[in-house]
């Protein structure tokens, strides 16, 4: 097989990996004869593609690009941090049989999220309907930033990729790169596509085994199993049955977490970043926060001084609901002093406003993060912050009742917690552990937002599990 280098023209990137005629790949065997018809011709009709095989997997793929795994699976600082000789990687095997016209447009585009500057590498390779490789284009057609956060290179970014000239009848293969917290969750199934078959492969038959690496499911539609046994390594999970699209809310994932002996052990770096968000930039002004919001607030003033900041929130800012990745839905996405000069920001931007208002006001807030989500319960047996959904504010007043100020749940002083969060479970950052100073440590968000554990309980805890009654 041969393929050209990636190429880097002026005016903008294009990303080429050739397959040329008589290439030694080994053609992929797609053999729909023993897919059940009615499936098929749904597929057909519908998104006019099917995934036949869609696998994660740790390989030596693309040349080390990204070897994140070994830091966010282990204890900062800690023994548990495996540092790696290789350049394996975690990599995305996506395999796409064209069945009609509908399908050719979603099967020619697919994106990398990715947090080097540096263009991921990416593989296509294209089969005719008589298994014939042939010569296609990948176009890199733009690059979009996930996160506005103030580090030098390491922030979300996302780089779409198109093909050139698909035909009804092709069979498609895209290989690209899993970084960051991505690496950590796996979805069965697909919004686009109709899947016939996925798996994910946690580890790599050259790792020693890992007993202080924990995973579990998520799994409403019953087609989910781990293939491997119990404690053998690499874990190995597996879709057994066909899906068509569904919205990525409904998928069936699975968690992979380090193996934490309770919710205590849980580090409270892991909302480094929003406090980093809260402490950015300037919010006092005419045309930012009111500025009697941030004078200081006697003792005898705190609940008043918390419904007024509650009632300027939901009025004045705006809540933008942003498709993003799954480990970021309640991460800021900028400094606060940016949302306060838009007067509008995705969720975890509200809740870092709201946090910093009242921290200059002198009301001691806290950050916690909220697990929401009507259809998938919290797994207390796997304590990790990917479960949690939500980054609420609380904030205790003059006669130390908590109060809740959280995004698109309108603020009411006399419903303390609010009825919608009631038999909610949050993970509470402790006041002290905020009071420390956050501002040294490397610019890496990635690694600092995943779910940290040390062995021995923090003394005292940095974090609570608490239920909102």
């Amino acid at each position: 097989m041969r393929r050209y280098s990636p190429l880097t023209l002026l005016g903008g990137v294009l990303l080429l990996f050739v397959l040329v005629g008589g290439c030694a790949k080994k053609v992929p065997l797609v053999n729909l004869s023993q897919v059940d018809s009615t499936f098929l011709q749904r597929c057909t009709q519908g998104p006019g593609a099917l995934v036949v095989e869609d696998d994660l997997y740790s390989d030596y793929w693309g040349n080390g690009y990204d070897k994140t795994p070994y830091l966010l699976l282990g204890e900062e600082g800690g023994g548990a941090v495996t540092e790696t000789p290789t350049k394996r990687m975690v990599v995305h095997r996506r395999l796409i049989k064209v069945l009609s016209e509908k399908g050719i447009k979603p099967a020619a585009e697919f994106s990398v999220v990715h947090y080097r500057e540096k263009t991921p590498p990416v593989e296509v390779n294209v089969w005719m309907e008589d298994n014939t490789p042939r010569k296609i284009r990948v176009d890199s057609v733009g690059m979009a930033t996930l996160a506005d956060w103030p580090c030098e290179h390491s922030f979300p970014r996302k780089t779409t990729f198109r093909i050139a000239s698909l035909k009804v009848g092709d069979t498609v293969e895209i290989i690209r790169p899993v970084s960051g917290p991505d690496q950590l969750r796996w979805l069965f199934g697909s919004d686009k596509f109709c899947v016939l078959h996925s798996k994910a492969t946690f580890g790599h038959p050259d790792d020693s085994y890992r007993s202080d690496m924990a995973a579990g499911t998520v799994d409403a539609s019953g087609g989910v199993f781990r293939t491997s046994a119990e404690k053998e390594y690499p874990m190995v999970f597996e879709l057994k049955k066909p899906l068509m699209p569904i919205s990525q809310a409904r998928l069936p994932f699975v968690l992979l977490s380090p193996r934490c002996p309770s919710w205590n052990h849980l580090r409270g770096q892991i909302l480094r970043t929003a406090l980093w968000m809260v402490h950015s930039g300037n919010i006092e002004g005419r045309d930012l926060v009111n500025p009697f919001l941030l004078t200081e607030v006697k003792d005898n003033q705190k609940l008043r001084r918390i419904q007024a900041v509650g009632n300027w929130m939901h009025r004045w800012i705006h809540i933008q609901e942003v498709n993003t990745l799954y480990w970021m839905r309640w991460i800021p996405r900028e400094p606060v002093g940016k949302t306060a000069a838009k007067r509008k920001g995705n969720p975890g931007s509200w809740s870092a406003l709201a946090f910093r208002i009242l921290d200059d006001a002198g009301l001691k807030p806290r950050f916690a993060l909220v697990h929401t989500h009507p259809r998938n319960p919290l797994r207390e047996d796997q304590p990790t912050s990917l479960q949690f959904d939500t980054l609420a504010v609380s904030v205790d007043d003059e006669n130390g009742k908590t109060h809740w100020l959280v995004p698109n749940i309108p603020y009411d002083p006399e419903k303390q917690p609010p009825p919608e969060l009631k038999g909610r479970q949050a993970l509470v950052l402790q006041r002290w552990w905020i009071d420390r100073d956050q501002s040294a440590g490397r610019c890496l968000p990635e690694y600092e937002t995943i779910l940290a554990c040390q062995i021995a309980t923090p003394e005292p805890v940095e974090l609570d599990l608490i239920t909102l009654e």
